[in-house]
């Protein structure tokens, strides 16, 4: 049976989903763990000398033996930056707003090349970044609900 998860927990996860870090849910304990692509490479074949590797690193080279043993099993994969997928987010806010010109200029600045820049810029200029913030969070929350929905994770919100 799987343990319960925190909700904040798998949240905090699908914040930092980028290319060089992959998040997994021990679904015995219910931790979320965080390895990097670099201490992946070092649990792989021919598995590094864990004495060979600094102490700071032998912990987490062995979460990620462990975790390329079990996945699918004991770990599973929490939704990647692909899943998350930012840009929706940011296009999905922009319907949000009210006023027709601040909605027409996040409308248009998210197409094309230097969107995430541009989209910052008009957080800035709008003064908008609370309420991009409140409403990224909401989502990244309903996200981990339903990845917890269809992986029947159990969620505490404390």
């Amino acid at each position: 049976m799987a343990a319960d998860v925190k909700l904040d927990a798998i949240v905090e996860a699908l914040e930092m989903a980028n290319d060089s870090i992959s998040c997994y849910l021990d679904v015995e304990t219910g931790e979320v763990h965080s390895i990097t692509d670099e201490e992946f490479d070092l649990a792989e074949d021919p598995p590094t000398d864990i004495e060979d590797l600094p102490e700071w690193e032998h912990e987490a080279v062995n979460l990620a033996r462990s975790i390329h043993e079990q996945e699918g099993k004991r770990y599973l994969a929490l939704p990647d930056r692909f899943d998350v997928h930012e840009w929706a987010i940011m296009d999905r806010f922009s319907e949000t707003l009210q006023n027709a010109q601040m909605r027409n200029d996040f409308r248009s600045g998210i197409r094309g090349a230097g969107a995430f820049r541009l989209f910052k810029r008009l957080l800035d200029e709008y003064t908008l970044w609370d309420a991009w913030n409140q409403f990224k969070q909401l989502e990244l929350r309903q996200m981990a609900i339903r990845w917890c929905e269809e992986n029947g994770i159990a969620i505490r919100q404390a």
